[in-house]
């Protein structure tokens, strides 16, 4: 009987315990399910939409400010604009259960119309963030046969996940060039575009593969200072500008001391990225359209980029 009392007391215990454990899930997966709503995932995980939604452009803005402030675009706009990246993202999702993901332009173009349309939403307007102007760029490369792969070469960073991933494949520029000849190390470091790849091992013998998949020496490419010193030691004054030309030549002029520092072009991003830059060379509205798209091929603008974002 002693025994049986002892059990009857421990399948109420269980029984109490179980319905402890399925209540506590209940409401983790009831927070769950809240905090997905909060975040306005329908249809999309947050992981992908906070990869494919792009960037603002801009700081966020003091959602308790009643006065305006200045935006990107020099108008004013309201000082609780723009909402945050995540606020936006978060709407992205809500109204959109599968956003568009591929790297051709009319994916970027939708990704960019449906994040407009949710700072709208959200009851900001297109002024407050750099997507207008960016999308403008993006919509004028329509009439380009060869649009796709121009915005694929141009290795375009949109989204804060392009960006992160820019930042870590690049060799970000080292300060204290050498070899400067007519031109300051700081203007070098700042226009010089970035190779596109890991710097090799000066003492290796072998070789690796390059970054558009065939081999190269593996002490290739050099480092980010060392092709700066040497474009900076064949040129004296390097074009600063942003328009077509300018970003040709530099690329060019880099290209040049690649090899003569003894390494293939093949073992950076630079030519692929110079041939979408050359094929925009057709379209008279090219210089505006690389603006307005926030082109970041130096290591200065990806800092500006990043900055602003």
């Amino acid at each position: 009987m002693y025994r049986r009392g002892v059990s009857s007391r421990t399948r109420k215990l269980v029984i109490g315990g179980a319905a402890a454990a399925l209540l506590g899930s209940a409401l983790a997966v009831g927070t769950g399910m809240s905090q997905a709503a909060e975040q306005g995932n329908a249809g999309a995980s947050s992981g992908d939409i906070n990869a494919l939604v792009p960037a603002l452009g801009f700081s966020p803005g003091n959602p308790n400010a009643t006065a305006d402030r200045v935006g990107p675009t020099g108008v004013k706009v309201p000082g609780r604009c723009p909402p945050t990246q995540a606020q936006v993202n978060a709407q992205v999702a809500l109204k959109n259960a599968n956003l568009p993901s591929g790297t051709d332009l009319e994916s970027r173009i939708q990704r960019f119309e449906k994040t407009l349309s949710a700072i709208q939403d959200l009851k900001c307007p297109a002024s407050s963030t750099t997507l207008l102007g960016r999308l403008n760029s993006l919509t004028a490369l329509r009439a380009n046969a060869n649009r796709d792969n121009i915005l694929r070469g141009l290795g375009l960073n949109e989204t804060p996940a392009d960006k992160a991933a820019a930042t870590g494949s690049g060799d970000a520029a080292a300060s204290g060039a050498t070899g400067n000849a007519g031109a300051s190390s700081g203007d070098i470091n700042a226009l010089v575009p970035v190779l596109g790849f890991s710097p090799g091992n000066p003492n290796a013998t072998a070789d690796r593969v390059g970054p558009t998949g065939v081999k190269v020496p593996g002490r290739c490419p050099p480092t980010q200072a060392q092709v700066n010193a040497q474009v900076a030691l064949k040129n004296a004054n390097l074009p600063s500008g942003t328009d077509l030309e300018s970003r040709i030549q530099r690329f060019e002029k880099t290209l040049s001391a690649i090899q003569d520092l003894k390494c293939p072009a093949s073992s950076t991003t630079l030519l692929g990225r110079l041939n979408s830059l050359t094929a925009l060379r057709a379209n008279a509205n090219r210089d505006n359209i690389l603006r307005g798209l926030g082109l970041n091929e130096t290591p200065a603008d990806k800092a500006a980029g990043n900055a602003a974002s």
